[in-house]
């Protein structure tokens, strides 16, 4: 009878729990201390918003804890009622309970059915409230929880933390890193829109290249030491479209654009008013050069069998000659797209990213953190001689156009004679082509795998009309577009 009513008080215990929403409380106090984290790390607030929210979420938390306490003491207090009981009406004694309670066996068996009740239970109160959720949740713009959100802002916040790990992982992979040769490293740039995704995709998938991926998020600055920390809660992530809408879709392996951090870090300066500032021949700077240099080596020694390392990032075109002095040995692969097409999808995703940008204050400092000042209220467009000098006007269509100009004049005037340009439209296009040609260029070990990668490339669309466009722009940008193809492959 001892057991029967241990068992009975167990039962009351996790009822009473499940009765009286001890995990919705629970999670609510979980949430504000995440929240409160997020607040504390988020740039975007004064020290006064920081300390009122704060103070607020220290009372939110005050009354949870009294909550949890009060269910706590009347689950407890349920089970001891039904032991009790069994004791006042003689059925066994409170020494039989306890010694019966205190048993492997009992302790066994009761905690897998208190876990399979407690399972039992949420699946029947999930199939009641199934109805009235259905439809109701929408998937968030930017799939991180608070405490992501948290741990981002710190490390976007703090490029001297980011730079004083990559120095401990130094001394720590400091033979490993000496022994990883680079190869000729490849960045891939070019005004967004223009064909680098598909680029940097496609060579990340050859074994020779190593590349950052989302798995270096947030403190990419520090691919071992953080891959190796991070590995211990590493989730496994579905591919999903990211943000732009596009059709390309993601995952934590996926390569991605996270080298303009460490510009960011090195060149604070060049990002502090409306427009980024160009990159001289003579900004060199010995540092910077040797911390990038060892990040390339780290990756490619994170990355079994690879030999190269790959990047993409938009924003190099605005140090072509920099890139080029800096690190005689690469190659810089440029992407030319037709400025019909460019434009409509540039002003396309501007209008895109503003709108996520309103509703999702995250997704503007995450792109900010990264350094993807492209689009929505990130934009801070690349002061080449000619380009808008701020997001004013970025809703019309001349604006991009202006911006495609003056861009392409300074690639066209800066970009080293053995730059690689490659048309985007004849490579999606005729993949067949223009693949054997581009690995013969790059230098590309396994070309028949190389070249076997045609299938990731479609047909583009005709370039749609621009109505609204200058006629003097388009002619200009059309004449430019010209020029360029005739260095692409």
């Amino acid at each position: 009878m001892a057991v029967v009513a241990l068992v009975a008080g167990l039962i009351a215990f996790i009822a009473v729990l499940r009765g009286l929403q001890v995990q919705r409380h629970a999670s609510h106090a979980v949430r504000t201390a995440q929240d409160a984290i997020g607040v504390i790390t988020d740039p975007d607030l004064s020290d006064d918003d920081k300390e009122q929210r704060v103070q607020r979420a220290s009372l939110s938390l005050l009354k949870s804890f009294v909550i949890l306490v009060a269910i706590s003491l009347v689950a407890c207090l349920s089970a001891a009622l039904m032991v009790a009981g069994g004791e006042l009406f003689g059925l066994f004694s409170l020494d039989q309970a306890l010694a019966t309670a205190t048993s492997g066996a009992f302790i066994l068996w009761s905690s897998v059915g208190a876990v399979a009740l407690w399972i039992i239970l949420g699946k029947l109160g999930g199939r009641s409230s199934a109805a009235k959720e259905d439809g109701e949740t929408a998937r968030e713009e930017v799939p991180y929880s608070t405490l992501d959100k948290a741990l981002h802002n710190y490390a976007f916040s703090s490029p001297g933390l980011q730079i004083t790990l990559s120095s401990i992982e130094d001394r720590l992979w400091r033979n490993k890193v000496a022994a990883t040769p680079t190869g000729r490293p490849l960045f891939i740039t070019s005004l967004p829109r223009a064909g680098t995704t598909i680029l940097l995709e496609l060579l990340a998938q050859q074994e020779e290249f190593a590349s950052t991926t989302y798995r270096n998020m947030p403190f990419t600055m520090a691919p071992l030491l953080w891959g190796r920390f991070s590995s211990m809660f590493r989730k496994a992530g579905e591919k999903a479209e990211r943000a732009h809408g596009d059709g390309i879709a993601v995952d934590f392996d996926s390569p991605e654009a996270f080298e303009e951090m460490i510009w960011m870090a090195f060149w604070r300066e060049h990002y502090e008013n409306e427009c980024i500032r160009l990159w001289e021949v003579s900004d060199r700077d010995a540092e910077f050069e040797a911390f990038l240099s060892r990040h390339m080596q780290k990756l490619v020694a994170s990355t079994p069998d690879a030999k190269r390392y790959v990047s993409k990032n938009n924003a190099s075109i605005a140090r072509l000659p920099l890139l080029s002095a800096a690190f005689p040995e690469a190659q810089i692969l440029i992407p030319i797209r037709d400025p019909a097409s460019q434009v409509a999808s540039l002003k396309r995703q501007h209008s895109r990213f503003s709108d996520l940008h309103a509703r999702d204050r995250f997704a503007q400092q995450y792109m900010e953190g990264i350094g993807h000042f492209e689009f929505g209220a990130a934009l801070r467009p690349i002061a080449f001689s000619g380009a808008p000098e701020s997001a004013e006007g970025a809703e019309h269509v001349d604006y991009w156009l202006r911006y495609w100009i003056a861009a392409y004049e300074h690639v066209l005037h800066t970009a080293p004679a053995e730059a690689v340009f490659i048309d985007h439209v004849a490579l999606s296009s005729r993949p067949d082509i223009q693949l054997p040609r581009l690995a013969e260029a790059l230098g590309i070990n396994d070309r028949e795998r190389f070249v076997a990668a045609s299938s990731m490339f479609r047909a583009p669309a005709s370039p749609p009309p621009l109505p609204d466009a200058s006629a003097d722009l388009v002619r200009r940008a059309n004449e430019l577009h010209a020029a360029l193809l005739e260095r692409a492959l």
